[in-house]
């Protein structure tokens, strides 16, 4: 397995978040170690990473630091600065699912297809329908 980075790294525009997220993926592939899952670790290439931050029991995910909202039926992204910003599957980008953190311990995180994350029709950030969603625990059981 690649060694996570979990200082800032020199191309990295905004340390402070990077360093959280690596955090949290330290956190992440632990757990799912430890639940037998088939982890590996991209190559840091310094620049996009095609939404892959890791690669679970063949699976490309791309982990996102922030939570999510419950809004009646779906979870918003709680993130401002994808407010009003169409969802962010762009063209070349390899992304099956979408692990959100949450105040809870990684088997808690909420995991969503990437397939299933819509572009807000009220200048929000992207939101899956709460029916797409699972648990960590549910993803690695599936």
């Amino acid at each position: 397995m690649n060694s996570i980075p979990t200082t800032p790294q020199k191309w990295n525009r905004y340390p402070k978040g990077y360093v959280k997220h690596q955090h949290f993926l330290v956190q992440l592939v632990e757990w799912l170690e430890s639940q037998g899952a088939e982890v590996q670790i991209p190559e840091d290439t310094g620049s996009w990473d095609k939404g892959i931050d890791l690669i679970v029991n063949g699976l490309c995910v791309d982990l996102k630091s922030f939570g999510l909202q419950a809004y009646g039926s779906s979870y918003t992204w709680d993130s401002s600065y994808y407010k009003g910003r169409p969802r962010p599957l762009y063209e070349g980008s390899l992304t099956d699912w979408f692990v959100h953190v949450t105040d809870g311990p990684p088997s808690e995180w909420i995991a969503a297809p990437a397939d299933c994350l819509r572009t807000s029709k009220f200048n929000l950030p992207p939101y899956y329908f709460q029916s797409d969603a699972i648990t960590m625990s549910q993803f690695i059981a599936s």
